[in-house]
């Protein structure tokens, strides 16, 4: 059973993932090129993710057998539990922090659409969660520790989210390494909570719901 998964092909997968969003970034400019109009990012960050999360529901679906949490599990109701309230609690004090400190008091962006927000942030936390927990950490937990799934998912999470970072070097030669580390600081704290997320309530509602909401109110808080 365990012989139909191994490690290095799940990193590949992964890496596939990563390889496919460095393609379709928006920070290419494609939403400004296809759909120049308001609210034509949010549209061109659903139909993107959409269209790159499609893989992974398939390898979850052909590989439903060997996989620790079956996919009726995997997307079953999601629960009000304890990790998760702690998960906001934490979270929401970190970001008031974050508010406070970099902006020397209360804040609120607005520079933004909080509805179009709200669509893409949910969009980014059903496909990421659907990528990097529900199919790398999901079907590493198979096959090895969960301290080890943890780390090699997680590590590749934080990979995801270096190459608009490069792109934007490439086109406009600007490199925002202060947000670079900091980003890939949180995005591996939350790497490692949305796994014992998933972990503990056992739906990957759990972690989705954690990551849009505070993909969302970062961006409406801290900017």
């Amino acid at each position: 059973m365990k012989k139909t998964l191994s490690i290095p092909g799940i990193v590949l997968s992964l890496l596939g993932f990563i390889l496919l969003w460095a393609i379709v970034t928006d920070a290419w400019g494609y939403s400004a090129r296809f759909f120049p109009f308001y609210g034509g990012s949010t549209l061109y960050a659903v139909l993107s993710r959409l269209i790159w999360v499609l893989p992974a529901l398939l390898l979850i679906a052909r590989k439903d057998d060997f996989l620790h949490f079956k996919k009726a599990e995997l997307f079953s109701c999601p629960r009000l539990d304890r990790p998760l309230l702690l998960f906001f609690l934490v979270s929401s004090a970190y970001i008031l922090t974050a508010m406070l400190v970099g902006h020397k008091g209360w804040w609120y962006n607005a520079e933004v659409n909080p509805m179009l927000e709200a669509v893409k942030y949910f969009s980014v936390g059903c496909v990421e969660e659907i990528v990097f927990r529900g199919w790398g950490y999901n079907a590493l937990l198979t096959i090895t520790s969960d301290k080890k799934a943890r780390a090699i998912s997680t590590v590749l999470f934080i990979l995801l989210h270096w190459p608009a970072y490069f792109v934007r070097l490439f086109r406009f030669g600007t490199f925002d390494a202060v947000t670079f580390v900091t980003q890939s600081l949180s995005v591996f704290l939350c790497g490692l909570a949305f796994c014992w997320l998933l972990k503990k309530g056992k739906t990957l509602w759990n972690p989705i719901i954690a990551h849009s909401i505070y993909d969302l109110i970062s961006t409406l808080l801290v900017g």
